[in-house]
Parts: structure tokens; C-alpha cells; sequence
């Protein structure tokens, strides 16, 4: 059979792809897709399903991150893509927007966007004003901007600025990695329309998104990936509908979960207690009258789509965002106009869900969260007074113990850097509990880990909540995890509470249906 002329091959094809980084992390297994022209199709999964992996080996960027295409095809009409590198992908008019935005914080908006035609010799002066005409079509604050530095934009008008710097390039197939988070929901609700935009003018696109609501309302067609595997595929309107999709999510029912873990019998007085909290950035409202209540020795687990507000209200209960209105107590002591550090000094520490640093050893690091108890004064440290060094006997002894308990004692002295990610995350999470908190507040805590590092991550809240008795809030997008854990949910969306209550009660709830899937029918679909 002659092969068919490029105009009518599919934009892309993935065949049978299998990714591996290093010698030995597999993280993806015979993989397939295809985006036919002019189709937008979403990706979806838990954090470390392989989503990001995936775009890496369409982009041709897995060499930067040290994987390889070890079997398999990547075809974008009729040229392959596997085995070259970024520039080639973007020639053949394949162009990727990372997770995270990353525009040249240093450079200005215009030169941010220039930037996105660079190596493409065959673009001539006309071309490149008239892609820039289209940005600014497109993003009209950013033609405001034109000449102001790109770290001082907002979140969202760096968004704006990484997809309109991919688009100086004229793809025809644009990769989009998470363009949702960490916005604003107004932000969100705009992007989901460029978005739109951008494919009726004609350029095909792969989304992944964390957003399942938004990303289902886009997509022609979805493929959910589960621990580098393909799980299901099928119209975006149709997996809407389907239970696995809903389990995704939402978590599994009880039955399937056969019970949670470190089950509560509630009794004793709240010890945070969230009330009416509101939060406006320049006319903006990021959180709007959110109100829940963690009881002592809990896992009360905060979830909705990006943007819902989580991350505004983490920052709300660790001093780092004061709120308009509504208050925030732990015990008897209000937390609302408390700096960052007074607050940790009452015992509420938290993770962040970015790594914050690589450098020196495990030890060192964890010796940070000390820092906050030392009694010993400046002088006495100096100096190396005696009663200095024993205090500092004390807290690397207890810094080890807490290494024991987080699986990371047998990596106590060795450098950050060197460790695998879900490792370098577990630091995180110890250094924190070195402050010896009453409340930790856990960012995303396996976002980014492979199946294995979650589970063992699971088990380490579980056995820390048991054994230190700790109040633990939950922002985390494996709903599988959050439902395992959680004893209360509050669900966010557009900075609004719209449910609460026990695992199987938020997942059942219709409005939770259709803050993360678009939906509110539970539906059954076949794979």
C-alpha cells in the first residue's frame, strides 16, 4: 500500500515509544498516540505518570534531561523526530511551552518574544512582526508591556509570554506542559480561551494539564497515562463520563480502597481553625470567604483544579499572604497577622511543592529546621562554648532520628544533589518536621515521584501522623493518595469552597463532578 502524501498523515505520531532516564528509570512503555492536524488532544495522569516525559520526546529535549528514546517512532507528518534534537523539532514546526513557564527573567517582554524566532533562518523581517502582531492579538497586556522586563510580570502575564514566544516560531503543532498553574482563576478561564483561539487558527495542540475540566473542554480526543502507561484513550467528551477517569480525580470509593489509612476516632477541640479567610491580589479575589477546620492529630486534605486558590491559601496559614478578611487560629493564638517566622515558632512548619535546594548534605539540610529551636546565642556558638556543642549534639541527634523515620538515614551524610528525586523530596519533607511542628502543611509532597516513590511517601505520612501525632493539611493532585489518607476535604475552586467532608462524600459530590471534570453525571464508559 503506497504511503499517503504528508497533507493527509496525522500531525503527529507516537509509536510504541519507550523512554528511559539514566540506565535503569523506565518512564514510559510502548506509548502511542496521534494529533491529526488541526486536533487538540489532553493528556492526562497523576503527577509521575509520564505526561511530561512524553511532550520531552515529541520536543526533542530528553537529552537535556538525561533520557532517551530506547524503542519506538516519533513522526510529525512525514519526517521523524526520535533521535533529534530541539532545533530540528522546531524546523519541522513542533514547538513546546514548559511547565513552569521559564521566560529570560532579565529580558524584556519584546526580546523574550524575538527570542522565540531565533534559528530559524528562512523567517524574514515581515514574518517575524507579523507572528509578533499575532502574540499581541492574542495578549494585549502583553503589547502594553512591551518594553518591561519579563520577571516583573505576573504569573499569568508570563504565561502569556511563554506561549507567545513559542508562537513567534509558527508551529503547527504546539506542545503545551501545565499552562494552568499556579493562576489566577480569571487567569485560567484565559488561557483555556487562547487556547481555543490559537487551534481555530489552526495550529493542532497537545496539552497536558492538571486541570481535567479544563483540558476535557478543549480536547477533541484524551489519552490517560498511568505510570508510564497508556490506560485509556477515547473522545475527551466520552472519558468525561467514564468512572476511571472519575477515580483518577477523585479518588477511589472505599471499597476499593478497602479502608484508609491511620483511621481517626474524632474527639478533642480543633487546633487550626480557618475562618471566612479572603484574599485579593490588585482586584483580584483569590480566595473567597474559605472557612474549614483540621482537628488535632488529623489529615485534612485541601484539592481543586489549578488556580482554585490552594497554594494562596497555604500562604495565608504560613504567614507568607495576609488576608483581606476572615482569620486564622491555632489553639487560642490567631496566626493572621503573625510574620512567617513567629508562626513556625508556634509549630506550624511546610513543604513546598518545588525542591528549594540541592546543596550540601542530607544533615545539613536538616539541621536548617533545627536552626529555629536553638537556644545557644551567637556568641556561645562562635566561641564553641560548651554548652554550644552539646546543644548541637542534641539537635544532629534528633536530625538523625527524624532521617530514620522519613527512610532517609541511610543517606544522612550524603549530598543532596546525588540523591533521586523522590529522595531529594523526602528531605524536604524532614526538614520541615525538624521544627518539631503541631501542624504541617504539605505542598504537593509527590508531585513529580514515580509509583514506587509515592507509595513509599504514603506510607511515611501515614506512619508520621501515627507516631508523632501530628495535624497534617494536604494539597496534593494524586487523588488516589488523598483519598488513602485523608480523614476531611475541602474542595477549592475559583477561590471558592464548594464542598466539604469525608473522602467518598467530596467524590460523589456534583459539584466536585463539575469543578475537575466538566460533569456532573457519574456515567460508565467503556475503555
Amino acid at each position: 500500500m503506497p504511503e499517503a502524501p504528508p497533507d493527509e498523515l496525522p500531525a503527529l505520531r507516537v509509536e510504541n515509544v519507550d523512554v528511559t532516564y539514566g540506565r535503569a528509570v523506565s518512564a514510559l512503555r510502548s506509548v502511542s498516540l496521534t494529533v491529526p492536524h488541526g486536533a487538540v488532544v489532553a493528556l492526562l495522569g497523576a503527577n509521575g505518570a509520564g505526561k511530561t516525559t512524553l511532550l520531552r520526546a515529541v520536543s526533542g529535549t530528553l537529552r537535556l534531561h538525561r533520557g532517551a528514546i530506547t524503542a519506538g517512532r516519533v513522526r510529525y507528518g512525514g519526517t521523524v523526530l526520535d533521535g533529534r534534537d530541539p532545533v530540528a523539532a522546531v524546523r519541522a514546526g513542533v514547538v513546546q511551552v514548559p511547565e513552569g513557564r521559564r521566560v529570560f527573567a532579565g529580558l524584556s517582554v519584546d526580546e523574550n518574544l524575538r527570542s522565540g524566532g531565533l534559528g530559524l533562518g528562512r523567517r524574514g523581517r515581515v514574518q517575524v512582526q507579523e507572528a509578533r502582531d499575532r502574540v499581541f492579538a492574542l495578549f494585549p497586556r502583553l503589547a502594553e508591556r512591551t518594553h518591561q522586563a519579563a520577571g516583573l510580570l505576573s504569573g499569568g502575564e508570563q504565561q502569556m509570554l511563554a506561549i507567545g514566544r513559542a508562537l513567534m516560531a509558527a508551529p503547527r503543532l504546539l506542545l503545551l506542559d501545565e499552562p494552568s498553574l499556579g493562576l489566577a482563576p480569571q487567569m485560567v478561564h484565559r488561557i483555556a480561551e487562547v487556547i481555543r483561539e490559537i487551534n481555530a487558527q489552526g495550529t493542532a495542540v497537545l496539552l497536558v494539564e492538571q486541570n481535567a475540566g479544563m483540558a476535557l473542554s478543549l480536547a477533541d480526543h484524551a489519552h490517560v497515562l498511568e505510570v508510564g502507561e497508556t490506560r485509556l484513550s477515547g473522545p475527551a467528551a466520552e472519558l468525561a463520563r467514564t468512572d476511571a477517569v472519575r477515580r483518577l480525580y477523585l479518588g477511589e470509593s472505599a471499597e476499593d480502597r478497602g479502608g484508609r489509612v491511620n483511621d481517626r476516632t474524632p474527639a478533642a477541640p480543633p487546633v487550626l481553625d480557618v475562618r471566612d479567610v479572603t484574599v485579593r491580589f490588585a482586584g483580584l479575589t483569590a480566595l473567597d470567604g474559605v472557612s474549614f477546620t483540621v482537628a488535632p492529630g488529623s489529615v485534612h486534605a485541601l484539592i481543586g483544579p489549578n488556580g482554585a486558590g490552594k497554594s494562596t491559601c497555604f500562604n495565608v496559614l504560613s504567614g507568607l499572604c495576609r488576608p483581606a478578611a476572615g482569620s486564622v487560629t491555632l489553639g487560642d493564638t490567631e496566626l493572621t497577622r503573625l510574620a512567617p517566622h513567629r508562626i513556625a515558632a508556634l509549630g506550624v512548619a511546610r513543604t513546598f511543592q518545588n525542591i528549594v535546594t540541592t546543596h550540601g548534605t542530607v544533615a545539613d539540610n536538616l539541621m536548617l529546621g533545627r536552626h529555629a529551636l536553638s537556644r545557644a546565642g551567637f556568641a556561645a556558638s562562635a566561641l564553641r562554648l560548651p554548652s554550644a556543642r552539646r546543644e548541637q549534639r542534641e539537635h544532629l541527634g534528633r536530625a538523625r532520628e527524624i532521617a530514620e523515620l522519613t527512610g532517609l538515614g541511610s543517606h544522612f551524610d550524603s549530598p543532596v544533589a546525588l540523591l533521586s528525586y523522590g529522595d531529594r523530596k523526602r528531605v524536604e519533607l524532614a526538614r520541615a518536621l525538624c521544627l518539631e511542628p503541631r501542624v504541617l502543611l504539605l505542598d504537593e509532597p509527590v508531585a513529580g515521584m514515580n509509583a514506587a516513590e509515592r507509595a513509599r511517601t504514603a506510607e511515611v505520612v501515614g506512619e508520621l501522623r501515627a507516631e508523632l501525632g501530628l495535624s497534617v493539611v494536604l494539597v496534593e493532585h494524586d487523588m488516589g493518595l488523598v483519598m488513602r489518607l485523608a480523614d476531611d476535604v475541602t474542595v477549592l475552586d475559583f477561590g471558592r469552597p464548594i464542598a466539604h467532608g469525608t473522602p467518598d462524600e467530596v467524590r460523589r459530590d456534583p459539584e466536585v463532578l463539575r469543578a475537575y471534570l466538566g460533569t456532573d453525571t457519574p456515567g460508565e464508559a467503556a475503555a
